[in-house]
């Protein structure tokens, strides 16, 4: 096991640059660039349209839940179902769904015909499809460029993400203001042609669809066995979970410091969340610059250590521009982290299970950050907000102690 995890180390030192000469890749990337736009402008137009139509918080609450609860229950059978098929065609798909439920609200919401049970079912349709959708492209990031560049690619897919997060809710704010929110909608679902389309000019990725199959319960379970006696995967999934549930779920509070604590008000909330958006980007960039150089053991330990740390500084700070400071680093620290574990376990994991692991990253990231948000907000109103970010940042950095203490982790190769 031991020379499978170190296989991929030798040969030259890999770079941003060096992957964007592979044009598959960069075909990829820039459709699915286009595609995080559009998303992000979707996401902005329905959080509008269902407060413009209802004028209630409770209901914005309950579409959250209804959007997130079938990743949280269906994203490890996600893994099976990315491990059965061929991930190209699978992502097609997939695209193709999404594209299909933004073009109907779309046409609902410019027609005048929308309803929240409109908004609430396709939240929870593209919920699901994620639960699919989300493993396969994690695990076709290996397909595509390899061992050597995996942690490279997991970056540059984080900076497109973390880009289209700034750009694709300022476009969203204008259109509507200026026309309408259903086109919004419309140009989510143009946008996903380019992520098809990049996608259909691609070779086939590797599928195990020809080899003998078990049923899916068992196949879950061979995936779910296989990372629980490894005990470097499980480590890393680990502490995953930890992050996601102690961690990320800081945003919930944020409205809570920018009102109360930080008293900047709604323009200061929307700085708080930028700042969380620009160190986002600039951690990707980062971690895509030290690719190959650094030990991804070294990388994991120190950049989550970076995360709990400026999360304590920002639930302590009191003042704005410090908070702004921490922010950034929580963003960058909190990107570079999860990208390194997204890129340990595909380069860890053996192809025929590569699916059903990145399924636990997606859980651990998307299916558990709703009860790290309830977790949040519940210690929150029964101790205060700042003690609640000061627990969360102790149980992350007890999680990494622990992490830390694996030679194992400390000693993986820079790659």
């Amino acid at each position: 096991m031991e020379q499978r995890r170190e296989d991929n180390s030798g040969g030259t030192s890999p770079s941003a640059v060096a992957l964007w000469h592979n044009s598959v890749y960069r075909t990829y990337w820039v459709g699915s660039f286009i595609s995080f736009i559009g998303s992000w402008m979707q996401t902005v137009a329905q959080g509008w349209v269902v407060y413009e139509i209802t004028n209630s918080k409770l209901l914005l609450g309950l579409l959250g839940f209804l959007g997130s609860l079938p990743t949280t229950l269906f994203s490890l059978f996600g893994g099976v179902v990315a491990d059965r098929f061929e991930k190209r065609k699978l992502v097609i798909t997939t695209q193709a769904l999404f594209a299909l439920n933004a073009f109907v609200l779309s046409f609902l919401v410019l027609t005048g015909r929308v309803e929240f049970w409109h908004i609430a079912l396709i939240a929870a349709l593209n919920g699901l499809i994620v639960a699919i959708d989300a493993p396969a492209r994690q695990a076709m990031v290996m397909d595509l460029v390899g061992g050597q560049f995996v942690t490279v690619g997991v970056a540059m897919n984080s900076a497109a993400f973390n880009t289209a997060r700034i750009l694709g809710p300022a476009i969203a704010g204008k259109l509507i203001e200026v026309v309408n929110a259903g086109w919004c909608f419309f140009i989510n679902a143009v946008s996903y042609l380019a992520i098809i389309f990049s996608l259909w000019r691609m070779p086939a990725t590797p599928s195990q669809g020809a080899v003998e199959r078990l049923s899916v319960w068992l196949e879950l379970r061979e995936g779910l066995g296989y990372v629980y006696r490894d005990g470097l995967l499980r480590s890393l999934v680990l502490l995953d979970c930890a992050l996601s549930i102690f961690a990320m779920s800081y945003t919930t509070l944020m409205p809570v410091f920018a009102r109360d604590i930080l008293q900047v008000g709604k323009q200061g909330l929307g700085n708080l969340y930028s700042a969380t958006g620009f160190g986002a980007l600039m951690g990707a960039l980062v971690l895509a610059r030290v690719a190959g150089t650094v030990p991804r053991g070294k990388v994991v330990i120190a950049a989550a250590t970076g995360l709990c740390s400026s999360l304590l500084l920002f639930a302590l700070s009191r003042s704005y521009l410090l908070s702004l400071g921490c922010l950034v680093l929580v963003g960058g620290c909190g990107v570079s982290t999860l990208g390194s574990i997204n890129a340990l376990l595909q380069s860890l994991s053996p192809e025929h299970l590569r699916g059903r692991t990145m399924s636990l990253h997606v859980f651990a990231l998307m299916g558990l950050a709703p009860f790290g948000n309830l977790l949040m907000g519940w210690l929150a109103s029964h101790w205060t907000a700042t003690l609640a970010l000061v627990t969360g940042a102790a149980v992350c950095a007890a999680a990494v102690g622990l992490t830390a203490l694996r030679r194992d982790v400390r000693q993986l190769p820079a790659v």
